[in-house]
């Protein structure tokens, strides 16, 4: 090949590669960084935010819910008619654990399901749904009584942990069942049971007659409604609770089948 056909042929084959398209391979052009980066490190700072703002919040509640002495609970035993869980049948006890925490003996002062359900529709509705243990309930009772907000949820559950740790379940079911209302200005379930039924929960109380099966779910369902609900003119509403409630008690073996048959066909239809 001559030298001037080599030129030639290289000098062409120059102009058809300067011709030919170039694609900018880079989403963004060459000195900026991709705007995914940028997305990527403002939700991480968010995120961090969030967390930081979190821990001060718990830390915030934490730190009031330690206010609360919990050796006050033992206070409740000086009512006149407190009556400690230890003396009670059984299915009293039963009544009121099938009724409000049935998990009450595994748990240790929250149940993380029914914590959780509650904390969402505080959130969502702006108000306390249910969900809370006996022992939440203990201390809600005592020591917020009718505050009703988000940080009570998270100050109850602190103050749950600290009551669980220094009593037992039958003290802290004590502090429950004498500490609620009945209605008609009846705060323990031994004045209760008298003013309703003329009996007594005291297993040891020779002078009355004992609470009944029956009766036992009839309190553990009226506290639910205590203004609502009538011992004397039962609703159909309140009826069906009660059913439920020794429904309960038995799966439970809190009673047996034939407490429950007895029961069901004291109550009626």
């Amino acid at each position: 090949m001559k030298r001037s056909e080599k030129y030639a042929d290289s000098y062409n084959d120059q102009r058809n590669e300067m011709r030919r398209p170039h694609y900018n391979t880079y989403y963004q052009p060459v000195g900026k960084p991709p705007k995914k980066k940028k997305t990527n490190k403002i939700i991480l700072k968010i995120l961090f935010v969030i967390i930081i703002v979190f821990v001060l919040f718990v830390g915030l509640m934490y730190f009031l819910s330690s206010r609360a002495n919990v050796d006050d609970l033992k206070s409740i035993e000086n009512k006149n008619s407190f009556v400690p869980a230890d003396n009670m049948p059984n299915y009293v006890k039963g009544a009121f654990i099938s009724m409000e925490d049935e998990r009450f003996y595994k748990h240790h002062g929250f149940d993380l399901k029914g914590t959780t359900r509650a904390l969402f529709s505080t959130i969502s509705d702006r108000d306390v749904q249910g969900g809370s243990t006996i022992t939440q309930q203990v201390v809600k009772n005592y020591y917020y009584d009718n505050e009703r907000s988000f940080m009570r949820k998270i100050k109850e559950l602190f103050v749950a942990h600290k009551v669980e740790q220094q009593y037992n379940k039958n003290e802290i079911l004590s502090f429950y069942v004498n500490n609620i209302y009945y209605g008609d200005n009846q705060y323990t379930v031994e004045s209760a049971a008298n003013h309703y039924f003329g009996t007594t929960v005291n297993k040891n109380n020779q002078s009355m007659p004992q609470i009944s099966v029956l009766q036992s779910a009839i309190l553990a369902s009226k506290v639910n409604a205590p203004s609502v609900y009538d011992v004397n003119d039962m609703s159909e509403n309140f009826k069906n609770r009660v059913k439920a409630n020794l429904e309960k008690m038995k799966q439970q073996d809190y009673i047996t089948d034939a407490q429950y048959k007895e029961a069901m066909s004291q109550l009626g239809n």
